[in-house]
């Protein structure tokens, strides 16, 4: 064999090489690894991930990017929890494989990987879909899931639990739990609608259905005093721990749920709720309509409104001069600055109709007799023998 014949030969053999080494290569990338300890998922495209649907025998939750934010569809357009999602699909990525084996329609039903659609099907057998599409509509990712394995005879813990791709027919069984994300709409909702820091809170005032007669207003001269009563006098004590909670009420805020926003529940109307005015330092004004009294079969609602107020001299306070020179500090916001947060907070929030917790709303006190402490009962003489 001439020498030129013999060199032509090595060239093709190895491009034919470099060419099944390609081809495996991109095997392995767009196929999941089933080899036990590998990542399930790896290859997964988080950021081209821009809707979300989760499907279980009993709901539907679709979660769906719109510019930079996630919104939950099934309840209005409600901004989502980002942090659930984002936990949602870093956990995806980092599920490994303990091991994998071929399905058949008994060990399908055995371990509930039948469709949650299937409504032939009892509901036992049938397994959640988890479906991710890009922002054109194409499927990024399709998995079903299924039991978890029990592992203990005493302490029956889960360990791990079956799931199957939409490629298919292969069922995995992964070393996480993700039974945690088949939950309903209300569960991705963003729980915290408001970050109120009382410490920032200037004062309290609590008016009648719309904003007429004032209840009772607290204040304080600075944010290391105490809120006193300005309005009415009285010579009754203020019970501190329920003052507090009133304080601290926008601060812990967490919603439930929102109701139908576009046909708001009677009891949560402007002329029908109180109004509870959270005025902080630097003129920011929380207005707060707590609904109507709830009970175990009538909900909690809550409203809530934004504005802007400009500070003005605090009962108690020294007036204070300002240097001509004297420049304000870096991270003190312009009122127009203010202003224009306010406009922004009150565009996301006065919207919606909140459904929140009864001992949440029972902490927006409206009226003045739930702040004080109790008569104490006059001492009963000695009885008439």
């Amino acid at each position: 064999m001439k020498i030129k014949t013999l060199v032509i030969l090595l060239i093709v053999l190895g491009v034919l090489a470099a060419a099944g080494a390609l081809i495996i290569h991109l095997q392995r990338s767009s196929s999941p690894s089933g080899e036990m300890g590998a990542y399930l998922l790896e290859q997964l495209p988080a950021n081209e991930v821009a809707s979300i649907t989760i499907e279980t025998p009993a709901d539907t939750v679709s979660l769906t990017k719109k510019g930079d934010l996630w919104v939950v569809e099934e309840l209005f357009g409600y901004p989502a929890d980002f942090p659930k999602i984002s936990g949602l699909v870093r956990t995806l990525k980092q599920v490994k494989v303990g091991r994998r084996f071929e399905s058949s329609e008994k060990i399908l039903k055995g371990l509930s990987l039948k469709s949650p659609g299937d409504s032939e099907t009892p509901k036992d057998e049938r397994g959640a879909w988890i479906r991710m599409k890009d922002k054109e509509g194409k499927p990024v990712l399709g998995i079903l899931l299924g039991k978890t394995r029990i592992k203990g005879k005493e302490k029956k813990m889960p360990d791990g639990q079956y799931v199957m791709l939409s490629k298919g027919p292969e069922i995995y069984l992964i070393d996480t739990i993700l039974a945690s994300f088949e939950t309903g709409p209300s569960a991705w909702l963003e729980k915290s609608p408001v970050k109120v820091d009382a410490k920032e809170i200037q004062s309290i005032s609590c008016m009648g259905p719309g904003g007429k007669l004032v209840r009772y207003k607290f204040e304080r001269s600075g944010k290391d005093k105490d809120l006193e009563l300005i309005d009415p006098s009285t010579k009754q004590k203020i019970k501190k721990s329920s003052l507090n909670r009133l304080s601290k009420a926008l601060s812990s805020l967490q919603i439930t749920d929102v109701a139908n926003p576009s046909a708001p529940p009677q009891s949560i109307q402007e002329e029908a709720s109180p109004l509870l005015k959270y005025h902080l330092f630097n003129g920011l004004t929380y207005n707060v309509y707590p609904g109507k009294t709830c009970s175990g079969t009538m909900p909690c609602y809550l409203r809530i409104g934004v504005d802007y107020q400009k500070p003005g001299p605090v009962k108690g306070e020294k007036a204070q001069t300002t240097s001509p020179g004297k420049k304000a500090s870096p991270t003190e916001k312009s009122q127009e600055e203010l202003a224009a947060v306010a406009k922004e907070q009150n565009a996301r929030v006065s919207p919606w109709v909140y459904v929140i917790p009864d001992w949440q709303h029972n902490a927006f006190f409206t009226n003045l007799d739930q702040l004080l402490e109790k008569k104490a009962e006059k001492e009963k003489g000695p009885s008439a023998n």
